[in-house]
Formats: structure tokens, sequence, C-alpha cells
């Protein structure tokens, strides 16, 4: 930002020293532009507005390269002021990546005064879902199990409520103070909040006594490991701490990515008990971006459903493609998937497998609506 505020203010100074040494009136032009941070701008699927701020030496005007996804709240504005532009996005639905570049151009001087923005908005949206991702109203199991969510108008998450046999299991609330940048999450008895960006996802929520996170491994020189190769999430209280282990083993996590972790390993630990499950993962070829939830959380039942991956609150657990089978020893789950035309999950068929064997009680068949 620095180096870019020096060249604007730099081919001001050379614009105005050259027109003195051509006789001509001085005259100052350019832009110095306090926000956005960069000159390349990245935005979600799911992100509506930005704001420019920006202070021009001259008069000056402003036009798109016919992105008729982004929009500006003016084209036009003064000399010598600071102009505050309000940028209106479209929700991206295309499954693609699409730029839209803003150009700045002095009106008296066209040929000396010249800026440009460019934002970048990516096909999926800060949970890692693909904007055109259809928004999961209720998960029902054979079980007896059903989890039941609503959305905002930029599909973020506002509830969930968990029950088996109509007694509730858990349930969240989620507020987004846009001003601030704070989630707020009610879970339960207890609150947590947090910090978020433009893709409304905290790094951590924090709250009486709990601290749910991602989390670094680390080689046996205590030297941190890379998330692209393994990291952790951690629900961590007083009473017990459940991390989930992930290995990707040197993966792609920017937000188009495609990325599916070779293993996992959840560890659960009380204060009398611990228990490590060491899972093998083997992906089928259904996408797991086509509707709002991770679908890949309701395989392990209602008891060990982590409410926060489910809701994909934290993208990077997201395995983007839907699990075909998990192997824990000799013991694990077969799943088997049946999509609607648009790709998301109709339903979620899990058997599961002990001893090698498969168990010959009926298997849980979730079906979800939309």
């Amino acid at each position: 930002m620095k180096a870019l505020r020096l060249l604007f203010m730099s081919a001001a100074v050379m614009t105005l020293a050259t027109a003195c040494l051509e006789d001509k009136d001085p005259y100052t032009s350019g832009f110095i532009f306090v926000k956005p941070a960069t000159n390349i701008t990245p935005v979600y699927a799911n992100n509506t507005t930005d704001s420019i701020i920006v202070y021009s030496y001259g008069k000056w005007s402003a036009t798109t390269n016919n992105s008729t996804w982004c929009r500006l709240s003016s084209l036009s504005g003064n000399a010598g002021v600071y102009s505050v532009i309000t940028a209106t996005f479209e929700q991206n639905t295309t499954g693609k990546g699409r730029s839209a570049q803003i150009n700045f151009t002095d009106t008296n001087h066209p040929d000396d005064g010249r800026a440009a923005v460019l934002y970048f908005q990516y096909a999926t949206r800060g949970d890692g879902s693909l904007g055109s991702a259809a928004d999961v109203k209720a998960i029902s199991g054979s079980d007896g199990s059903r989890y039941e969510f609503s959305y905002d108008t930029q599909h973020r998450p506002l509830s969930l409520m968990i029950t088996q046999d109509e007694a509730v299991k858990r349930k969240l609330k989620l507020t987004y103070n846009d001003t601030d940048s704070i989630l707020t999450v009610e879970d339960g008895s207890n609150t947590l909040r947090g910090a978020y960006y433009n893709d409304y996802q905290p790094i951590r929520l924090i709250g009486g006594g709990d601290t749910i996170t991602y989390a670094s491994q680390y080689y046996s020189n205590y030297t941190a490991v890379s998330p692209q190769y393994a990291f952790n999430f951690e629900h961590r209280s007083a009473t017990r701490r459940n991390i989930y282990a992930f290995l990707l083993g040197g993966q792609n996590l920017s937000p188009d990515s495609l990325h599916c972790a070779d293993s996992l390993r959840i560890a659960r630990i009380t204060d009398n008990t611990s228990t490590i499950d060491k899972m093998k993962l083997e992906y089928s070829d259904k996408d797991n971006r086509h509707q709002s939830i991770d679908a890949n959380q309701i395989i392990f039942g209602t008891d060990n459903c982590d409410p926060y991956q489910l809701l994909s609150l934290f993208r990077y657990t997201r395995n983007t493609s839907i699990l075909k089978t998990v192997r824990n020893g000799d013991s694990g789950y077969n799943i088997y998937v049946e999509l609607n035309a648009d790709g998301s999950v109709h339903t979620l068929t899990v058997e599961r497998v002990s001893g090698g064997v498969i168990i010959p009680d009926l298997p849980i068949v979730y079906t979800i609506e939309y």
C-alpha cells in the first residue's frame, strides 16, 4: 500500500514539474487510496459490498470494464477531498472466479491522472461452498435424528438445532455484527465470540471457558508444520478437549482450491478418559460444495457430530469431496450418496463396518431438505 501511494504521489509531482518547465499552468493530478488496502482485492462469492476511499488532486470520473456484477455508488467526484464510494456486488453463482476493474481518471488531465482498482470474486463463499450452493433447511435420519438450519440472505448460518428422538442434543444461534466484524454464537448456556473478515469465518471463538480454534501441528524440533501439510481443529474447555488432526500432505488451501485430508485423527480427552480414533479416508467423486453444510460431518451421528464443522464455520475442515469410506483399523463406515440435479446431496446412507464385516442391522439413511 505504501509503495502504491508513493507511486501515485511521485506521478503527481512529476506532472507538476513537467507543467512548469513547459510554461503551462501548474497542476497536480493523481490519486491516493486509503481503501482498499491493495489495488487487487479478493472478495468471496457471498460478499455484497466494499468501500473505496480515495483522495483525488483533481476532479475525477470512474468506469468499470463492463462488469455488471459490480456497481459503484458514485462515478465522479470533486478535487481535493476524500471520496467514499460504496462498491456493490452481485453474489457469484457462476461456479467460476471473476474480476471487475474500476478505472479512475482525472477529468481535466486524463493523460496524467489515472488509477485502477481490481476486485476478484471467488467462485466459493467464505465457508467453502460454491456461490450457487443450496441452503439446507433440515436433515432427517432414519435413526430418529434431525438437524434444522436457518440462513440469512448471504447464506450465513443463523441457527442449528440437533435432536435425537425429539430430544435436543445441540442448539446454536449465530449473530453477525458487520459493523465490528464480530460473530456471537449462543451454544446452549454458553456464549462465544470471535472476529471475522470478509469471509465471515472466525479464526477462533472464545467464551465461557471454551476456545474453538485452529491450531498448528509441530515437528519434533518444535517447528510449526505448514497448514498445507497438517493442522488441528480444537475445542477446548476446562473439563474436555476435542482435537481433530488433519493430514493433507501438501495441498493448496486457497479459497477455490480442491483439498481432501488423507487421514483424520480425533482425540476426545476429559478428566477421566481419553480416546483416539485414527481414520483413513477415501473419497467419492461427489463434490461436497454444492450444499451449505459439510455433508461429511453427519456420518458420525448426533453424539459425535461437531456442529461448528457441520456449519463450515472453519472452512479448512471441509474436505471438498464427499467421503466414500472411513476406516479405523478394521472398523468404520461405508457411505453411499444420491445427488439432486444441481449436485447437492439428496440422501446420504451410512453403513457401519466392524471387524471388517458389515454390521447386519439397517444402515442409517439421511435425507436432506432444501
